[in-house]
């Protein structure tokens, strides 16, 4: 069945947003695959830096209820447009950075910046798109930054084989934050008269998460979810520069299979969650994630990690569209930026922990045992939501 037509506003909307996208995307392309394997390589960071970095990184999330309570009352538009530009103009600092803590420090700030934009972000998406074409219009807007992703994987990976990091990084952070800069000509509308809601604090999600008995059993799974995810960052690194030794023209590669599968990722995602209930595709999406340990777990040479690359990539596109919409279905309006801010912190609290559990699994049973332990808390994850109640409950666009 064709899919219906985009309004006029929202195709104005999706001008400015996809423009915007295909900005972050070269910024993106340019440092993020990059970021552990000039750690490792470059600078010799060490398992325990690697783990504070992703710990820390979590950390930052648990300001959430802080940055969305700040939101609250305020047009959304300034809180995802200023932080981000920031996050990215931090990646100028760069050639500063002689040596792995002194990176690190900046890595973590720019997660600071960056996870304040997230319960802005949650707000403008839900104002911007209307729930019957919210999971296509943003299928649309990750497809246009996957598809120029893929050649620029590509060339990231033999631009990094020439150029040293210090001057490519500062020349992707104007691009980031030219990306930041045009987001401010999103047509975001007024709140209704239901969609201003207050947030509170550690108090008030409380109680939210205590009566809200759907939201708390997600809550469960995301947690498992995310833990598993967690745990494998300071693996990631370690796979690739001790275990398997791979270049950063293989990195490209993975990158570029990475982009591609996000191109699909988008159509797929997208188009899911306006047919179905969303939970149907959060299970769907739990059981994806956990195809990338099994495949880190068994990989014998670099090229095996394409595959994981993929399964990775659909994982991410599908935390964007999926989680985000789960959030919007169950929350509404009012509360959206509660909820999103109650499920960073909780991924705070993982990001710390997991991250650190990772390093004492690899100290004591080595990389690989990360990535077992990793799948078996996703697959879970993935029961729980299959399991649910609710599942055929949540609203979508036909109900």
């Amino acid at each position: 069945m064709r899919s219906p037509p985009f309004s006029p506003e929202i195709e104005r909307a999706l001008r400015v947003d996809v423009s915007a996208v295909l900005l972050f995307t070269v910024f993106a392309s340019l440092t993020t695959p990059f970021i552990g394997l000039i750690l490792r390589r470059e600078l010799g960071a060490t398992p325990l830096q690697l783990s504070v970095m992703s710990a820390a990184g979590g950390a930052c999330l648990l300001l959430s209820l802080a940055w969305a309570r700040a939101l609250c009352g305020h047009a959304p538009l300034p809180y995802l447009v200023w932080p981000s530009f920031v996050a990215r103009g931090l990646f100028l600092l760069m050639p500063l950075a002689s040596s792995a803590w002194l990176f690190v420090s900046l890595i973590v700030a720019t997660n600071v910046f960056g996870a304040a934009a997230a319960p802005a972000q949650a707000a403008v998406v839900e104002r911007l798109y209307p729930r019957a074409a919210r999971g296509r219009a943003l299928g649309l807007v990750r497809m246009a930054g996957a598809a120029l992703g893929v050649g620029l994987a590509l060339a990231a990976g033999q631009l990094f084989e020439r150029v040293d990091y210090r001057v490519i990084f500062p020349a992707a952070a104007v691009l980031g934050m030219a990306a930041s800069l045009r987001q401010r000509y999103l047509p975001v509308p007024a709140a209704s008269e239901d969609g201003e809601g207050t947030v509170g604090g550690l108090r008030e999600a409380w109680a939210a998460v205590r009566d809200d008995d759907v939201f708390r059993r997600l809550l469960v799974a995301s947690f498992l979810f995310g833990t598993g995810c967690w745990i494998q960052t300071p693996a990631h690194p370690l796979l690739l520069v001790d275990v398997l030794h791979v270049s950063t023209a293989q990195v490209g590669v993975f990158a570029a299979a990475a982009a591609a599968a996000t191109l699909v990722g988008g159509a797929w995602w997208g188009g899911l969650v306006d047919r179905r209930s969303s939970l149907d595709a959060l299970w769907m999406m739990y059981l994806v994630g956990a195809a990338t340990p099994a495949i880190c777990a068994l990989a014998w040479s670099p090229w095996v990690l394409v595959a994981s690359s993929v399964t990775d990539a659909l994982l991410g596109i599908g935390l964007e569209l999926v989680w985000m919409m789960v959030v919007i279905d169950i929350a509404g309006p009012a509360r959206a930026a509660q909820y999103v801010a109650i499920g960073a912190t909780l991924a705070g609290v993982r990001g710390v922990l997991g991250p650190l559990a990772g390093g004492l699994l690899i100290h004591a049973l080595g990389v690989r045992a990360v990535y077992l332990a990793a799948l078996a808390l996703m697959t879970a994850a993935a029961w729980l939501v299959v399991r649910e109640p609710a599942r055929r409950a949540v609203v979508y666009s036909r109900s």
